[in-house]
């Protein structure tokens, strides 16, 4: 009997210590799985703000998983940017929402056991996306003036940025306009230098693209060291690579004049203090520059204007880089010269004498090949206006060809009008915007003055409904023709196929119109266009698309 109570004693004692050895083993087994974090975490990342990115954990376990899906059950993985998370798993995808460097700490918890993983900190930094997206101007607390930028990637917005500028930007802003330095400096390598001009009531200053700190105050780019007029306000901005042009509310154009020699070097001349006298005189009250970033629009070096003064078009256009002022300075070309005199539709008025109070209220381009006495071929604009004929509300499509174009020879091949199907929808605070490329880009958008788009069709010489705003539509600004936005990420290289609304109380609209969507409209369909809506700008004064000059090119 007492044998038994031995024999029982010690069983019991075997089958206690086999459950504490299959604890003991559970445990450590858990206990066994280790977590260390990889090397990369002593390298930085550089991503760009509104990026989308992917990132891996960067873990290793003293038992690898098999089946990845079964690490973010046994593991709690945050990853933190600062003291803000920026995702929870394995696997993330994070919108780069900062500008500079942050730093970034990874968490890792067994949610078993309890055990807590903490990284090192490692650095990354974000630099801004101002070489390409829209800038946005904007009024704030006080009238002071505020610049955020969208950027394509993700379509994430970025808020005052003026921040970043020691003594702020100033007050009441009006208009911005975006340009490059065009060309190179010898044995230095240096093109496309990027410029914003901020055009406000406490001073117009031209900010570096790159760095958005103040580059130069734009009184100390007018010959006298101030500008022209009290509260100076620029309505229009044309910018080549030997001259530049700001043209006013009063109707005046100042000029900037660039020696070939020196037209890379950035402010190397100044304005002009007084207005460009015209032949016969002139109010200029529409303008178009055909920005020449991507030196794929028509006569890249052509600006328009239309004078309301005269009714008639003028163009200005680079010509000749002699040795003296006026030698390399553009020249003015008022286009008075017909081919086959006689069989234009007499009741077309022309070029040079549309008509007393005629208004043009936008002006696009189709690039058309010619034949060169030569044989060769020479590209030259076919240019499409919209007219206020009279100013009476008689709105027309006015065509007109120019070609060549030069100083001394020019001769119009193209004279002919038709009615506008939109007038009807047309009030005082429509937008227009129109293509530079007719070509690429087919289409052309204006707005009723409230909250609806359309489009009008070139190929089928109508109009349709596009899309209806939460709130008034204030202002219109496309991404450029040649931008082929599937080397940044997209999948697309639809020609102008995305349109930035700016509305009432702050908000900015971005809609996909590549031309297979704005077809489908003309076939009955409707299309949802809206890609995304962003908030958050204070009252919108101006947006202004800027691009990667050298990506551009």
């Amino acid at each position: 009997m007492r044998n038994m109570k031995y024999i029982l004693t010690a069983v019991c004692s075997i089958l206690a210590m086999t459950s504490c050895i299959e604890d003991l083993s559970q445990y450590e087994y858990m206990q066994t799985n280790k977590v260390t974090f990889d090397s990369f975490l002593d390298h930085d990342f550089n991503w760009t703000t509104g990026e989308e990115v992917e990132l891996t954990a960067p873990l290793t376990f003293s038992q690898p998983y098999e089946n990845e899906a079964d690490i973010d059950k046994d593991f709690e993985i945050t990853w933190y940017a600062n003291a803000d998370v920026m995702g929870q798993g394995y696997r993330i995808k994070y919108i780069v929402d900062k500008v500079g460097a942050f730093s970034i700490v990874l968490k890792v918890i067994n949610r078993t056991t309890g055990e807590t993983y903490v990284s090192d900190i490692f650095r990354s930094n974000a630099k801004s996306s101002f070489s390409w997206g829209w800038i946005v101007l904007s009024e704030r607390e006080n009238e002071a003036s505020s610049l955020s930028f969208i950027s394509p990637l993700g379509l994430f917005a970025s808020h005052n940025i003026e921040n970043n500028i020691p003594d702020g930007l100033g007050t009441g802003p009006k208009n911005i306009y975006h340009y490059y330095v065009l060309g190179s400096i010898p044995d230095v390598y240096i093109s496309g230098l990027s410029k914003v001009i901020v055009n406000q009531k406490s001073g117009t200053v031209t900010l570096d693209g790159d760095s958005f700190q103040k580059d130069k105050w734009m009184r100390d780019e007018f010959a006298t060291g101030t500008e022209p007029v009290a509260d100076f306000t620029m309505s229009g901005f044309s910018w080549k690579e030997t001259y530049y042009l700001i043209y006013t509310p009063e109707g005046d154009v100042y000029l900037r004049c660039m020696h070939n020699d020196y037209a890379g070097i950035p402010y190397y001349s100044t304005y002009g203090s007084t207005p460009m006298s015209f032949t016969g005189g002139a109010k200029i009250g529409c303008f178009n520059s055909f920005k020449n970033a991507t030196y794929l629009v028509p006569n890249e070096e052509i600006t328009m204007l239309y004078d309301e003064l005269n009714s008639r078009f003028i163009a200005i256009t680079a010509d000749g880089f002699g040795d003296t002022y006026d030698d390399y300075c553009p020249k003015v070309i008022y286009l008075n010269f017909y081919d086959q005199e006689g069989e234009f539709d007499p009741s077309v008025p022309k070029v040079d004498n549309l008509g007393t109070g005629t208004k043009c209220l936008a002006i696009g381009a189709y690039e058309f090949n010619g034949v060169t006495e030569s044989g060769g071929f020479n590209t030259f604009p076919k240019y499409v206006t919209l007219l206020d004929l009279g100013g009476t509300g008689n709105y027309q499509l006015y065509r007109f060809s120019v070609s060549p174009m030069n100083e001394n020879n020019h001769v119009i091949t193209e004279n002919t009008m038709v009615p506008f199907t939109g007038a009807s929808i047309l009030t005082k605070d429509s937008k227009i915007l129109m293509s530079t490329d007719f070509e690429k880009n087919p289409f052309f958008y204006f707005t009723d003055g409230g909250k609806k788009l359309y489009v009008y069709s070139m190929e089928a010489g109508t109009h349709a409904l596009a899309y209806e705003a939460s709130s008034k539509i204030t202002g219109l600004s496309s991404s450029p023709l040649a931008c082929p936005f599937s080397e940044y990420g997209a999948n697309s290289t639809a020609a102008n196929f995305r349109l930035a609304l700016t509305q009432e109380g702050g908000t900015v609209s971005v809609l996909d119109v590549e031309e297979a969507k704005m077809v489908r409209l003309f076939e009955g369909q409707q299309p949802d266009l809206l890609l995304k809506s962003i908030s958050g700008f204070g009252d919108i004064k101006d947006i202004e698309w800027v691009t990667n000059y050298e990506g551009e090119f």
